[in-house]
This record gives C-alpha cells, sequence and structure tokens, in this order.
C-alpha cells in the first residue's frame, strides 16, 4: 500500500479545497486543517497515486490565478 500526505500552505485553502471536492474518491480526498490544504493518497498502484497527485496539482494551478483575479477584482 502507497501513502501520500500533501500538507500546503496557501490563501483560501478551506475555498480551493470545495472547488478540488469533484476529484475526491474513496481512495484519494483533500481536506483543510490550520489554514493548509492536506491532499491524501492512498493505493495499491504508483501509478494511481502518481496520477491523483498530478490531477490535484493541475487543479490548483488552473485555480490559483482565478482566485487571485476574483481577489483583485472585490471593488468592482
Amino acid at each position: 500500500m502507497f501513502f501520500c500526505r500533501l500538507k500546503l500552505k496557501l490563501d483560501d485553502a478551506d475555498l480551493i479545497a470545495k472547488a478540488l471536492k469533484p476529484d475526491d474518491m474513496e481512495w484519494c480526498y483533500c481536506y483543510t486543517k490550520d489554514s493548509y490544504l492536506i491532499i491524501e493518497v492512498k493505493t495499491d498502484k504508483i501509478g494511481a497515486m502518481l496520477s491523483a497527485v498530478d490531477d490535484y496539482f493541475i487543479n490548483i494551478k488552473a485555480v490559483l490565478p482565478i482566485l487571485k483575479y476574483l481577489s483583485s477584482n472585490k471593488s468592482c
């Protein structure tokens, strides 16, 4: 069994976790704790682990500029 836990200090970690929820499965999921985004993956296949982590990072990379844009345009 392979296990991976990523702990990322991100602004708006709660909001990012909500955006990533559609990717959660029984064996891979994310949540927040103390303003950190936590991603956990538990699987028997290393390829599945790498794919899951890659998928989460791609989605985080996509959501960060959107959050930055929205926060910079709050006065609009």
